[in-house]
């Protein structure tokens, strides 16, 4: 019920539930698509109305457990959402302290606050704590539509015969990198303590209009390139880019749902659906860019593999922590958890689409943003 008595009703003339929900990272761009989205559901899903306090690193530090429970104490959340994290994956490689004390530490203090005061929790995780060996292609789904030739051949999978669908909630994790090993510490932590009570939401190559991330740095360097100087994609790294608007929408009916009380710990992996390399998800943003008139030119993009990229950056005194060749991630578990055969019951008819049909939904919206 609202604080001024008048009660809400939802379609089917029930009273509507409030759930208040604490949103921890309010400045991260999965943060501020969670508000916009709630706010252009005019703040229902599915007949629950949410009341959302978003806060800052400077208003809730996760890693501190004095700054949890007090934030726990003012806002008193039926769900927390924890969109917080250290995501410089370089500098992780030389500030491990502090990433696994956001990544690890501040998850686990969040599911104990939890744990003694009832609420729920969504955390979310990250492709990076797969490396994309042959010891995890072995247990990916194969489906003869997944991969296309030129990724197959720049991925070494092509040799194996294995066509992905992308990697499922049963993968082992293998995290590569400090970033990837504390984001795994975390999302342990959180089923640990939590069990039932707690959704853990595997994602990756996030993007939107907010914050920074890899379409609008590409949007940048294109329109600020020289004239004929190339830019230098990897392209033996594959992924399945998302959309941060479709992961708020699934984020929101997930806690919507009345199926969120059955069954046991729920780890879900949701990406863009489909495959593709850095530098082909580059290439598709400047055709898509051209096509709305974001640039009015065309730049030169050029293929380049993960070691010789490694090599030019440390030339310049920047060591890169080292990525998962192939993390792509297959959603089918979230799909028929959310939706059963039934895509249409979704509120975001992108939600479900290939990782192109995200793109373009984007950068529309950026275009009428003007940004």
């Amino acid at each position: 019920m609202r604080k001024d008595n008048k009660a809400m009703y939802a379609p089917n003339g029930e009273p509507e539930s409030t759930v208040t929900v604490l949103l921890t990272g309010a400045d991260s761009q999965l943060s501020k698509a969670l508000i916009r989205v709630l706010a252009k559901a005019a703040y229902r899903f599915d007949g629950r109305t949410f009341r959302v306090h978003a806060l800052s690193h400077a208003q809730l530090d996760i890693g501190d457990k004095q700054s949890v429970a007090a934030a726990f104490a003012h806002v008193k959340p039926d769900w927390v959402i924890n969109c917080a994290a250290y995501n410089a994956v370089d500098r992780a490689e030389t500030a491990a302290d502090e990433a696994f004390r956001v990544n690890s530490l501040g998850p686990e203090l969040l599911a104990s606050e939890c744990a003694l005061t009832g609420a729920r929790l969504v955390h979310i995780s990250s492709d990076y704590v797969f490396s994309g060996e042959p010891a995890e292609a072995a247990e990916l789904a194969l489906n003869q539509n997944g991969l296309t030739d030129s990724c197959l051949s720049n991925s070494g999978l092509t040799e194996s015969g294995l066509i992905e669908r992308g990697l499922t909630e049963s993968a082992t994790p293998r995290p590569l990198s400090v970033y990837g090993q504390s984001k795994l510490a975390g999302e342990q932590a959180v089923l640990r303590i939590l069990a039932e009570r707690a959704m853990v939401i595997r994602t990756a190559w996030l993007y939107g209009v907010d914050g920074h991330n890899f379409v609008k740095t590409m949007l940048r360097l294109m329109a600020t390139a020289p004239y004929g100087q190339p830019l230098s994609v990897i392209n033996d790294q594959i992924g399945s880019p998302t959309w941060a608007d479709a992961l708020a929408h699934l984020i929101w009916q997930l806690i919507a749902s009345p199926l969120n009380d059955s069954g046991g710990p729920k780890l879900f992996h949701y990406a863009g659906q489909g495959q593709c390399s850095w530098y082909e998800f580059a290439l598709e943003i400047q055709r898509q860019a051209l096509a709305l008139k974001l640039l009015d030119k065309a730049v030169p993009i050029t293929a380049i593999d993960s070691l010789s990229y490694a090599a030019k950056a440390l030339e310049k005194g920047n060591k890169l922590a080292p990525r998962p060749s192939y993390s792509a991630l297959n959603s089918d578990k979230v799909r028929q958890r959310l939706t059963g055969q039934n895509p249409a019951l979704t509120h975001c008819p992108e939600l479900w689409r290939d990782w192109r049909w995200q793109l373009k939904a984007m950068l529309e919206d950026y275009a009428a943003k003007g940004l």
